[in-house]
């Protein structure tokens, strides 16, 4: 997966790994993926349902963007019927620690659920 040249790039035209960062998680579902896979390995109508909203076509799309960089695996479980399950790589782990400080952020500083939802 190539992320957009113009979002990980400077102007300078020299390659930055926080511009890079944000463009991988300024992408719709991919902190929702991660935020969920650190509770462990989920099979895809897990994370589906414990993400909510986000169509299939563009979970597979993320979840194979993930596995392309190394975020996430992606492991067959050879049982009849099989199944597929995603978990965190290292790498992966290392993101949602990253992460964390935003929920740390979130807790402090944002409404609690229903005071802030707008329908």
């Amino acid at each position: 997966m190539a992320l957009d040249r113009k979002l990980v790039f400077t102007a300078d035209d020299v390659y930055c790994p926080v511009r890079a960062t944000l463009a991988l998680l300024g992408q719709k579902w991919v902190p929702h993926i991660v935020y969920e896979l650190t509770a462990g390995k989920l099979r895809f109508n897990e994370l589906a349902a414990a993400i909510g909203g986000c169509n299939s076509r563009t979970l597979r799309d993320r979840l194979k963007t993930l596995e392309q960089l190394k975020i996430v695996d992606r492991n067959i479980i050879e049982t009849m019927p099989p199944w597929v399950e995603y978990e965190l790589t290292e790498k992966g782990r290392d993101l949602a620690t990253a992460m964390s400080g935003l929920c740390d952020w979130g807790q402090r500083y944002m409404e609690p659920a229903g005071e802030a939802v707008v329908s």
